[in-house]
This record gives C-alpha cells, structure tokens and sequence, in this order.
C-alpha cells in the first residue's frame, strides 16, 4: 500500500481535536487562555520527566529483567511500571501545582480548561510529529523502501482515522484526570486524587499487554486497544459529567482529612 497525501490527514486531524477542543472551550465558556498554556507545561514537563527516564534507566531495568524472567512476566511488570509512572507523574505533578497555586481554586470549567490545555497540547505534539513523518516520506520516495510491510501496512485507508478517534477518547481522559486532581484540591479529600493516578495507570499501563497480545500488520492488531481506549474516554465523559454536580456543591474550601 503506498503512501499518500491522504495519510496527512491523519496528522490534520489529531491536530484538530487539540487545537478545536482548546478553541471551543474558550469560546463558549471564556475561561482564561493561562489555564490551556499551564496545562500544555503540565504535560511537557511528566513527559520530559519520562524521556529521561527512558534515556536511562528504563531500557536497563527491561534488559535486567529479561535476563531473568519470561517474557509474559517482564511485560506485566513493564506494564506496571510504565502505568504507575504516568500515574504518579501526570497527576502528581498536577497536584502539586494546582495545591500551591491559584489553580486550588478554580471552578469546573477552569479545570476542564486545564485538562484541555494538557491532552490538547498532547494531541497537537503528536499530530505535528505523524504529518512530519509523514511529509518527510512523501518527499522522500526512497525512504518508504526502508519500511518494513507491518510498517507501511500502518497507512492504510483504514488506518487514517484511528489516530484522531483516539485522540478523542485520550483527551477525555486526560480531562478527566485533571478535573479529579483539581477537585481533589478542593474538597481536601485524596481519594480522588488516587482515582486520578489510578486512571492514568491503566490507560498507559495496558498498551505493552495489547502490544504484546495482538500483533500483526493488519487493523485487527490495533482495533483492542483503541476499544479499550475508547471505554475508558466514554467512562471518564461520564465521570465528568458526574463530577461536575459536586464541583457546584462545593462549600468554602475545608481542612484537608
């Protein structure tokens, strides 16, 4: 299957979902610029933190483990480490930076604003990275020979609107994620801080399973995991939905418990 213009759009719109999402908040609900700026530097930051970390000690820890374990077994525990690293980075650091700043006091809208400016600015980093791939083959014909066929079956027709759709459902999460962090500031109750962690750890958590349990070049290979990703963003739209209702209860800012 050969590479062409059409793949671009793939790119195009997972900058979309970012930018629009960013834009129509704005629009409709006129919060502040500062919250989308603040979370896309709350999400530069935990993954800077975890480039590092792949840079040095997360490719040792796997050769370690491989030396020792199964594969099955050292998947599992990757999974888990990789999981719980974007728990604690992503929703840690938001706390804490939402806890010693203004941020402890926004509203519900603010916080969607916030989390918004964190998945969105995600969103855009990888659209602006697949259409640059992407442009960079288009203009250079001979690099497509380098493609494995799993690779280049990747651009196929049925492969385009993937990304966006989960792009999507992704920052539904992230959302999510970071009106609990926010309202767990609020409320001074740290439980819903640690449904925060827990939620970024499955999403992120689960990826090295499927990778490992579905593989092959065509479009059944990737159809679980943008399922899985799929429920998640479906259950987090509720989730903020419901927690939107206690956000509007919320007294004067308590004690922490």
């Amino acid at each position: 299957m050969p590479i062409s213009g059409f793949n671009l759009l793939s790119g195009i719109g997972m900058i979309a979902v970012g930018a629009g999402a960013m834009v129509y908040w704005h629009l409709k609900y006129r919060t502040g610029l500062k919250y989308f700026l603040i979370g896309g530097i709350l999400w530069a930051i935990a993954i800077g933190i975890k480039l590092a970390m792949d840079l040095t000690i997360t490719r040792p820890i796997q050769s370690a483990l491989l030396a020792d374990f199964p594969v099955f077994t050292v998947v599992v525990i990757m999974s888990l480490y990789l999981g719980l690293r974007t728990g604690f980075l992503e929703s840690g650091i938001t706390y804490l930076v939402v806890k010693h700043t203004s941020l402890a006091h926004s509203g519900f809208k603010e916080a969607v604003a916030l989390g918004i400016g964190f998945g969105g600015t995600e969103a855009i980093v990888l659209g602006i990275s697949s259409f640059a791939s992407v442009l960079a083959l288009l203009l250079s014909p001979s690099l497509q020979g380098t493609l494995t066929p799993a690779v280049l079956a990747q651009f196929a027709p049925a492969f385009i609107p993937l990304p966006v759709i989960e792009r999507v459902f992704t920052l539904f999460i992230h959302v999510f994620a970071v009106v609990l962090v926010v309202y767990a500031d609020r409320c001074r109750k740290l439980r819903w801080l640690w449904l925060s962690v827990f939620l970024k750890t499955i999403t992120d958590g689960a990826l090295p399973l499927f990778a490992y349990s579905f593989t092959g070049p065509g479009i059944r290979s990737v159809l679980p995991v943008e399922g899985y990703i799929a429920v998640l963003g479906i259950i987090s739209l509720a989730g903020l939905y419901l927690i939107q209702e206690r956000f509007n209860e919320l007294p004067v800012i308590p004690e922490l418990e």
